[in-house]
């Protein structure tokens, strides 16, 4: 259970910085009606929160807590997604929040540190 948790750890990681990482760099290139929702700087927010719960699930004393605050940033972005995208786009975004409850009950549950 330990080494399926550090993957899915590793993975959701991985996803997040690169999510958050583009949006904090390349705003602009980001299209779509549902961009205009938010402003920039609530975007650009939004995207630093995302690398900064990736990274704290690479840290053995935050990483139930960085999952738990992945999974309601991804559930937050998919209510505003899938305004416009309808359901194929909230798979993009409830399948990581999934994931990310999963590591954190069992982070506190089922195999803790």
């Amino acid at each position: 259970m330990n080494i399926l948790l550090w993957g899915l750890q590793a993975l959701l990681a991985l996803w997040n910085l690169i999510g958050g990482g583009f949006v904090v760099m390349n705003y602009e290139k980001i299209r779509g009606a549902w961009v205009a929702d938010l402003p920039k700087v609530a975007w650009i927010a939004y995207g630093g929160l995302q690398v900064l719960f990736a990274l704290g699930l690479l840290w053995p004393k935050l990483t139930p807590l960085a999952a738990i605050a992945l999974a309601l940033l991804a559930l937050l972005g998919c209510g505003l997604f899938t305004q416009y995208a309808g359901f194929p786009g909230l798979l993009w975004g409830v399948i990581p929040a999934a994931l990310a409850a999963f590591v954190a009950y069992g982070r506190f549950v089922l195999k803790p540190f």
